[in-house]
């Protein structure tokens, strides 16, 4: 395990330093701010709203107990964290296409509309999984 320890904070540091490369390299000073702006942004969003609504499925789930079995409440913790994070990920170009590019073909597709999409079947996945999970352990017993 400490080998893989290892490895992986080694391709995190070594991510991180390709990525301050490329922002010296390829990004204008002018936009620093931006860029810091969103970073500090996203922080504070993930670390209040999204590691707080898994955090509240967690107390939901704890006075629960015995209603709702402890994998149906992971489920549902791994969906509210991946949806949030993807949102995280989608919100620049949604922000963006709001404000409008001097090209339409920068950005083609309706990102919110997807998003929505992706979030749907991400809670469709979690109640399909949830289901199934009763289902295997009502046959189990």
């Amino acid at each position: 395990m400490d080998d893989v320890r290892a490895v992986l904070i080694g391709l995190g540091i070594l991510s991180m330093l390709v990525g301050c490369l490329v922002l010296i390299n390829d990004i204008p000073p002018r936009q620093y701010p931006a860029i810091l702006t969103w970073l500090v942004l996203v922080l504070v969003v993930h670390d209040v709203v999204i590691a707080g609504a898994v955090f509240a499925l967690a107390i939901a789930g704890r006075r629960a107990e015995g209603r709702v079995p402890h994998g149906t409440i992971l489920l549902f913790q791994a969906a509210v964290a991946t949806g949030g994070l993807l949102a995280l990920l989608v919100a620049p170009e949604i922000a963006k296409q709001a404000i409008g590019t001097a090209n339409p073909s920068v950005l083609p597709l309706d990102y919110g509309l997807n998003l929505a999409i992706l979030l749907i079947a991400l809670l469709l996945a979690a109640v399909g999984a949830s289901v199934l999970q009763a289902a295997i352990s009502r046959r189990r017993r």
